[in-house]
């Protein structure tokens, strides 16, 4: 590990505090020119580290950079050994993943986590903006256990929606919802989407594993982004709060949600957060328009709806819009 880095981890586990540079030599066994030039270093980075001739040195409470080191801090103790793998600027984490999963061993719950997406991907190959030093972009690979088919993977999209908003709530006053299947909505505008991918053999419908990625609007200025998007997303704002500090809870809820809760558990969570459950919906199958009254989600994570005439369908995917204002 590079003095700078070392240096950065002690800072980011004390962040509350001053540490004096004499101290920092003495416990890292290096010399003060050392850890002088290491912190240096770490400015040009972009970290924000305030010096005091007193005092030391200490991570400033505004520096919202993205490190590995600061993530793995707020983790819970379960994920304490996890690799997190940190990207200044990246094609798609989505992307990286798959690719390391052809060319590495990589350990179950890996995470991979960008500063910057150039080419950010959503569902049914849209493009998922994702401009630098505002967001999170993260994608997580879990390997299955050995009886997880294809029939089970219709929940991992609801699981990991399930985990966002806790995580959102857990660290926020803030309420989101879901928008069935993959968006999480904060006041009517979406803030986060969801990519789930799996690598699984068809022959045995085994799933090998599976490529959780999202993208959240953390300080986002929606004004900046294209016209298509400026009326549709909207950013989460938190007040004193870090991109750090809301990875760490992202992943924790995800380990809650893939390991401690069970399906029913995830299912009432997933509804009581609907944002489309007994309103009026608009939908479109082979070129043909729907309005129908969104039901219930049933334990597939399918979302059930009942047609003008009375009928029912079912919806395993697609688009479904709410009618009027979100």
């Amino acid at each position: 590990m590079k003095t700078k880095d070392i240096i950065l981890k002690k800072l980011e586990e004390n962040r509350n505090i001053y540490i004096s540079g004499e101290d920092l030599a003495t416990e890292l066994n290096l010399s003060r020119t050392a850890i002088w030039k290491g912190v240096n270093s770490l400015k040009e980075e972009g970290y924000i580290i305030n010096s005091s001739t007193n005092k030391g040195y200490k991570l400033d409470e505004k520096n919202d950079k993205i490190s590995t080191f600061g993530i793995a801090h707020n983790l819970i103790e379960p994920l304490k050994d996890i690799d997190i793998m940190y990207y200044d600027s990246i094609d798609s984490t989505n992307t990286e993943a798959k690719r390391l999963l052809y060319s590495k061993n990589l350990k179950n719950f890996t995470a991979l986590v960008s500063d910057e997406q150039t080419e950010g991907r959503g569902r049914r190959g849209k493009d998922f903006s994702s401009p630098k030093g505002t967001g999170i972009y993260l994608s997580v690979v879990i390997f299955p256990e050995e009886d997880f088919n294809l029939s089970s993977f219709d929940l991992i999209t609801v699981r990991a929606a399930v985990a966002i908003v806790n995580a959102i709530k857990n660290k926020t006053n803030k309420n989101p919802k879901i928008k069935w299947v993959n968006d999480i909505f904060l006041d009517g505008k979406k803030i986060c989407g969801i990519l789930s991918e799996a690598d699984s053999d068809f022959e045995s419908r085994q799933i090998k594993s599976i490529i959780i990625g999202m993208g959240l609007n953390f300080t986002t200025d929606v004004s900046s982004l294209s016209k298509n998007l400026k009326d549709i997303a909207g950013s989460l704002k938190p007040e004193n709060l870090l991109r750090n500090e809301m990875i760490g809870e992202i992943l924790n809820q995800l380990y809650n949600a893939f390991y401690k809760m069970s399906d029913f558990e995830i299912l009432e969570s997933y509804k009581e957060h609907s944002l489309l459950l007994g309103r009026e919906v608009i939908f479109k199958i082979k070129d043909v328009n729907y309005e129908a009254l969104a039901k219930d989600i049933n334990e597939a994570g399918n979302l059930i709806v009942e047609l003008k005439n009375g009928d029912t369908m079912t919806l395993s995917s697609g688009e479904v819009s709410v009618k009027g204002k979100m």
